[in-house]
């Protein structure tokens, strides 16, 4: 939620904040629930969206109807990628691990022999359509450390 509070200048379209923080903390409780996958891990992609389906059936049945509604059309719109502050939210959540792994040294890209083509399209893809002046400010960097580790 801070690097979306940081970012927000640089969304693609105008995103609003709350919405924005909203599915991001949203998304969190959901994968807190189901179970967090590296991006880069081996797993069955459906078999994750399942669990995920039956976290947020489970958690926002908890809530009372109304805010069952809003808080799963929420949800919904973020995973689908549906609006502009989807796509920064998705940008955010895509962005913030690759600082992360720059900082570390490589960090789960040498755990999971990342190549630079996998973060293009697991990571970049959604990381521009959402925000894509952060994403040209970290290409280089990303080209760097992948250019001194392969």
């Amino acid at each position: 939620m801070l690097w979306a509070m940081t970012l927000v200048d640089h969304a693609a379209a105008p995103a609003r904040l709350d919405t924005v923080l909203l599915m991001l903390l949203l998304h969190d409780i959901v994968e807190i629930d189901a179970g967090d996958n590296p991006i880069h891990g081996d797993f069955d992609v459906a078999a994750v969206e399942a669990q995920e389906q039956a976290a947020a059936t489970r958690l926002f049945g908890m809530l009372p109807d109304f805010q069952e509604t809003e808080f799963r059309a929420i949800w919904e719109t973020f995973e689908a990628a549906a609006t502009p502050d989807a796509n920064f939210a998705k940008a955010v959540v895509r962005a913030q691990p690759l600082i992360c792994n720059l900082q570390s040294g490589g960090g789960s890209w040498q755990d999971y022999n990342v190549t630079r083509t996998q973060i293009d399209t697991r990571v970049g893809v959604k990381a521009k359509r959402g925000a894509p002046a952060p994403w040209t400010a970290l290409a280089p960097q990303i080209d760097a450390w992948f250019g001194a580790n392969t």
